[in-house]
């Protein structure tokens, strides 16, 4: 879901032109600057006990909104530092798209869904396979973000930590630091073997 929303949004950047699109961009590429914990805190602030969102909602229906510490708050936390991964790789890819090859898809009689499907998604899958890949990489890692929520779900990484620091059980910490390298590496290596299946394939 995290690459869905954020390459859809790197294509519409790619795509059009409009007023404060530049500032638009510098913002959605801001957490490149951040540790996880940074934007941990920035989920609290918006959607905690004590967040906007909360203040807000209090205010106006007199109803507590607090998510921060959910599965919803840990997927903000995750689609927001995920974003500066994508956006900047798959605009990249897409202004390398021939537009001429759209434009015969049209002009043949094609919907535009029909373009998106057999034309857009087929030049940019290469990149739309590595974005997601690295997002899956970070996501599996971002300890700090996890653990500033502090919720009670049971992620790899803050698994690892309360192994080793609450539990002092070195040996299961390890084995599961090893699991959580393993899974990762695997992935980066299974998507490079198929980015590079597909770029020799459309090189033939």
């Amino acid at each position: 879901m995290t690459t869905i929303l954020t390459n859809t949004g790197a294509f519409f950047l790619a795509r059009h032109r409009f007023f404060g699109r530049s500032v638009l961009i510098a913002i959605l590429t801001f957490p490149l600057a951040f540790p996880g914990v940074v934007i941990g805190f920035f989920v609290i602030i918006t959607a905690g006990r004590q967040g906007l969102l909360n203040t807000l909602s209090m205010s106006l229906f007199d109803e507590r909104l607090v998510f921060a510490y959910s599965l919803v708050g840990l997927f903000m936390g995750y689609l927001y530092f995920s974003i500066p991964r994508v956006i900047s790789t798959v605009m990249a890819a897409c202004e390398k798209l021939d537009p001429s090859l759209e434009e015969a898809a049209a002009s043949l009689g094609a919907p535009w869904w029909m373009v998106i499907k057999d034309v857009i998604i087929p030049a940019l899958a290469p990149a739309l396979i590595s974005t997601g890949a690295i997002c899956f990489a970070t996501s599996m890692g971002a300890f700090g973000t996890i653990f500033a929520l502090g919720t009670s779900l049971q992620v790899l990484p803050l698994s690892i930590y309360s192994e080793f620091v609450a539990y002092s059980n070195f040996a299961m910490a390890a084995a599961l630091s090893i699991l959580l390298g393993l899974i990762t590496w695997l992935t980066l290596l299974l998507t490079q073997r198929f980015t590079g299946l597909n770029n020799s394939g459309g090189a033939a």
